[in-house]
């Protein structure tokens, strides 16, 4: 009998503003999983989250909360949700994982201005301070 799990990793380091949790996360194919992303800087509204693939070197926005305003990217909408409140805590959760979400996730947190901005074509924050996380790796094991 084949048995497949994803094995969520979260790196140890963390922002000293930014906090990515739980540490660990064990969660079977086509199951559901839930990583939270908190910060404790009156200065933010707006908690980002990022993916990148294994095997990849770029970042893709997966989406963003601006206060409690959600906005996903369309590549990822159908598959994954995020919520919460930006000027302090966010969820990206999956519903049912599957193969090509062994990834490292990231979220950060920065404060929205008129000089923020997320540029169409590449997706990339443009005159932005923020603190970010070292990452969630999500492996596939396949036992």
């Amino acid at each position: 009998m084949l048995k497949s799990l994803l094995y969520f990793s979260f790196a140890l380091f963390q922002s000293s503003d930014v906090q990515q949790d739980p540490p660990s996360i064990l969660g079977t194919l086509q199951g559901p999983a839930t990583i939270t992303c908190s910060h404790s800087s009156s200065s933010f509204n707006v908690i980002l989250w990022y993916q990148k693939p294994t095997g990849g070197s770029a970042l893709k926005l997966v989406g963003h909360t601006l206060y409690e305003s959600p906005t996903m990217e369309d590549e990822f909408k159908d598959h994954f949700n995020i919520k919460g409140d930006g000027s302090k805590k966010s969820e990206l959760h999956v519903e049912k994982l599957q193969p090509e979400d062994s990834s490292t996730y990231y979220c950060a947190a920065s404060r929205h201005s008129d000089s923020l901005h997320v540029s169409p074509s590449t997706k990339s924050l443009c005159d932005a301070t923020f603190s970010v996380t070292e990452g969630t790796i999500v492996h596939l094991l396949i036992t």
